[in-house]
């Protein structure tokens, strides 16, 4: 056995070589990398026969390198000569190339009736590759006694740095299975973001939805692609579109994002002609899509790169640009994307050959993928409610105060004749106040419009912590605002009742300049009571606020009743 595996490092390393990794096909250590063991030589023509490789001298050779980019470009050829050291052969081995973009990989064999062959890749069906898979794996010829020696030709129209690798079959097993379960999870949580937006755009009836789903699916089919999944599954009978999907399907995902952008960024609300501007990149990126299935080789490479990195730069542009005209959504939009913005440069340094394939570099895009599909998709349900709220405001113009948000005179009328009738109707009193700010003039004339519109809105929300839900607030007026308090409301507890709501008007304010006070005025009048109809109570609290001297230090007027025992009154 010794003698065996010395000839086989000889016939390998040759003389005065140097001591290299051998490869030790151990089930205990997979998968095993061919490391240094093999030597390559790279035909710049593409046209060397397989025998006239075998004749090469060893000095023409170089051996291989773990993580080593291989310079290959379209028409050449990379080829690998190695042996494998006798090694148990209990179970089958297997050689194993991780990258589903490879052309074309033949693994020679030298068996006692010659050499035989083995082709996987995209130039080939999968449904004819040896073992189909996502990527190349082509059975190892493998024995307990002899040396056993192979050649590897490797097709590929960019630079070459898979690592070449060695599995067992319950290894391969046991790979395929976890593999299948992170893919089933992964592609899942996808379609099913994909899915969802299709059904909101019919239901919320919004074309944002509809975009972000095709973009979703072509996204999604395209990583299918980079992993090799599409390939085995979706058409394992079309070599040249496995070949030509992973260029073009990214190219073509970039139509519906950029639609999708300009539509929920709201582009052309701001600006008409950077809206088309967009719809006419989209429209670019499907020709460029059409363009890249017709190319090969290093053309459609330059395509994908230049196209990627143009339309990611005009992307991010249009949301900036959204978020400085006033866009609150475009910001969420570039926090979302920002997991992609992270991993783009992965892949693009995997194109350009600056790094090798490697974890990052292939599945890089894919992790910030699940990242950012489902953040844009809950930033367009936190939109969708948003603008059903704004539609919901604006058909209710005509019943709302738009400063503050809360009900006008009109609907502050018909609730409180429903209020008279309802208390009429259970024999029981509800109460009916009037506040009114006697001295926002002065406050305009000191502090500024803005900040008694601030104080306007601030004592609103101090009225509406105040009531419960059953209970109205309405801005009747420009200072005044009014309260209906649903029964039954004690008639002695009136008084009580202005003298709570005064105390919290008047406390002071965060954040506001100082000596900025309001000096309130409260009616109270219990209904029916003191009134049973609209008109006679609302002029009764009219008049009781409007009688009050400017000067009287009273605050609280409770109809036909009276004043508090300790009215509130304003510091002097």
């Amino acid at each position: 056995m010794f003698g065996l595996l010395a000839g086989g490092l000889i016939w390998v390393l040759g003389d005065g070589a140097l001591a290299r990794t051998v490869l030790d096909l151990d089930v205990q250590k997979q998968p095993v990398a061919l490391a240094d063991w093999g030597d390559y030589w790279i035909d710049p023509t593409g046209k060397v026969e397989f025998d006239a490789f075998l004749k090469m001298n060893r000095a023409e050779l170089e051996p291989t390198q773990t993580g080593k980019l291989y310079p290959l470009r379209a028409g050449q050829v990379l080829w690998i000569r190695f042996s494998v050291p006798p090694a148990p052969d209990v179970e089958r081995w297997y050689l194993k190339l991780p990258n589903p973009g490879l052309d074309r990989v033949t693994l020679f064999t030298r068996t006692d009736l010659g050499w035989t062959f083995q082709t996987a890749g995209d130039h080939v069906p999968v449904a004819y590759w040896p073992l189909p898979h996502l990527y190349p794996i082509l059975p190892l010829s493998v024995s307990a006694a002899d040396l056993s020696q192979h050649v590897l030709r490797i097709e590929a129209s960019n630079s070459f740095s898979t690592p070449i690798q060695f599995v067992s079959e319950s290894g391969l097993s046991y790979e395929q299975q976890r593999i299948s379960l992170l893919h089933g999870v992964y592609f899942g949580l996808l379609s099913m973001v994909a899915i969802f937006g299709l059904i909101s755009a019919v239901v919320m009836r919004d074309q944002a939805y509809l975009w972000f789903s095709l973009y979703a699916m072509l996204i999604n089919v395209s990583v299918a692609t980079t992993v090799g999944v599409a390939g085995l599954h979706l058409w394992p009978h079309s070599p040249e579109w496995a070949d030509a999907a992973e260029y073009v399907l990214p190219l073509l995902s970039f139509a519906p994002l950029l639609v999708f952008v300009a539509l929920t960024a709201s582009l052309r609300a701001r600006s008409v002609p950077v809206f088309w501007l967009f719809c006419a990149l989209a429209a670019g990126a499907v020709a460029a899509a059409a363009v890249a299935l017709g190319l090969s080789g290093t053309p459609r490479l330059r395509l994908l790169v230049t196209t990627v990195l143009g339309l990611t730069g005009v992307g991010l542009a249009g949301l900036g640009w959204a978020w400085y005209h006033g866009d609150r959504f475009a910001r969420w939009l570039l926090l979302a994307f920002a997991p992609m913005l992270v991993a783009l440069p992965f892949p693009v340094a995997r194109w350009l050959s600056l790094a090798p394939l490697g974890f990052w570099t292939q599945h890089a895009v894919q992790l910030a993928l699940g990242l950012t599909l489902p953040a844009v998709f809950l930033l367009l349900i936190l939109r969708s409610q948003e603008r059903r709220d704004y539609r919901r405001r604006i058909t209710r113009l005509d019943q709302v105060d738009p400063l503050t948000g809360l009900v006008n005179d009109d609907v502050f009328s018909h609730r409180l004749r429903g209020l008279i009738e309802r208390s009429q109707r259970f024999g029981c009193q509800s109460a009916v106040v009037l506040v009114d700010f006697t001295n926002l003039h002065k406050l305009r004339e000191e502090f500024g419009r803005k900040a008694v519109l601030e104080v306007l809105l601030r004592q609103a929300g101090r009225l509406t912590s105040l009531v419960r839900e059953v209970d109205t607030v309405a801005r009747v007026g420009h200072a005044r605002f009014g309260v209906l308090i649903e029964g039954p409301v004690p008639p002695e507890r009136a008084a009580a009742l202005g003298s709570k709501l005064l105390a919290r008007l008047i406390m002071p304010f965060s954040r506001m300049p100082m000596g900025l006070a309001v000096r309130p005025k409260v009616a109270v009048a219990m209904v029916p009571a003191q009134g049973d109809d609209v008109q006679s109570v609302l002029e009764r609290l009219d008049g009781m606020l409007k009688g009050a001297p400017p000067d009287n230090r009273k605050n609280i007027y409770v109809a036909d009743s009276q004043p508090a025992s300790a009215p509130f009154s304003m510091p002097p």
